[in-house]
């Protein structure tokens, strides 16, 4: 009975660690398949919202405007002018990943008065 204690206190403490390891998903390669505006042409102060669809692992999304601003970040953002940006102007979102692959894609919203 002596010897049958510590070999069961031996396997408590050595049971947890027997578990499934962390099983990382598996890398996903970077697929850029859309970026599209809610509407093509805004009033001056209107906004829009902009979407990217991209899949992938660990993604980054970076935007950028010719004129305008573009609020929040990640996936989803909104574009917004003022009356200095009256007409086409381009927003583009990069898309790259942990292995440095990114891909651009822009569009172009109008500005009107």
């Amino acid at each position: 009975m002596r010897k049958i204690i510590p070999c069961l206190l031996v396997l408590i403490l050595l049971l947890p660690g027997c578990g499934g390891d962390d099983v990382n998903e598996p890398y996903q390669p970077l697929v850029y398949t859309s970026l599209v505006a809610e509407k093509s042409t805004i009033k001056v102060a209107e906004t829009t919202k902009i979407k990217a669809t991209a899949t992938g692992s660990n993604l980054i999304y970076t935007w950028s405007a010719t004129l305008g601003d573009i609020l929040g970040s990640g996936q989803e953002v909104t574009y917004t002018a003022s009356i200095c940006q009256i007409g086409k102007n381009k927003i583009t979102c990069t898309v790259s990943n942990e292995k440095n692959q990114s891909v651009s894609k822009t569009i172009e919203i109008e500005v009107i008065l």
